[in-house]
């Protein structure tokens, strides 16, 4: 009798102590999604990003061969990046993966527009396992943005002449 109500006693601790999740652990379940969005407009502040424009952009992640020890200029998959209507601001915007490869603590992606331009997209951060973490992010060598005092999400605009 003593045996079946330590076994129940047992059996029932394991269950609620199964079901107890840290706060730590509570914050890992969704991995971080590293993705930038990116609006471009005129020096009258007027959306340069235009719907039929889309098709002709695209992504390049440098990456490190193994065997050479080179940087080698790989294309990105349609799925890491794609336009969209802010609607915070009523423009076009870019949203683009970064190359998740760190070097150093660095990772370049290149952005080639409808023009053949190439700019250079550079993010500091890291990988912590299930996902990748911007500290800060440089456009064409300027710094235009950090993990504070700017809010988490990755939106800037950038002026240009035109695209």
């Amino acid at each position: 009798m003593k045996r079946q109500h330590l076994l129940i006693l047992t059996v029932g601790l394991f269950f609620t102590f199964s079901c107890i999740t840290s706060p730590s652990q509570e914050k890992r379940e969704t991995p971080p999604i590293m993705d930038v969005s990116i609006s471009y407009v005129n020096e009258d502040g007027e959306d340069l990003l235009k719907q039929s424009y889309f098709q002709f952009y695209n992504i390049y992640y440098l990456q490190k061969n193994d065997e050479s020890g080179e940087f080698e200029r790989v294309e990105a998959a349609k799925n890491q990046y794609s336009f969209y209507r802010d609607e915070s601001t009523n423009r076009y915007a870019l949203r683009v993966f970064p190359n998740r490869e760190f070097i150093d603590g660095k990772s370049t992606t290149l952005i080639e527009d409808h023009r053949d331009n190439i700019d250079t997209l550079k993010v500091q951060g890291y990988n912590d396992g299930r996902g990748s973490i911007a500290e800060r992010i440089w456009y064409n060598g300027k710094l235009v943005w950090e993990t504070a005092p700017n809010p988490p999400r990755r939106f800037f605009t950038i002026t240009k002449s035109s695209l």
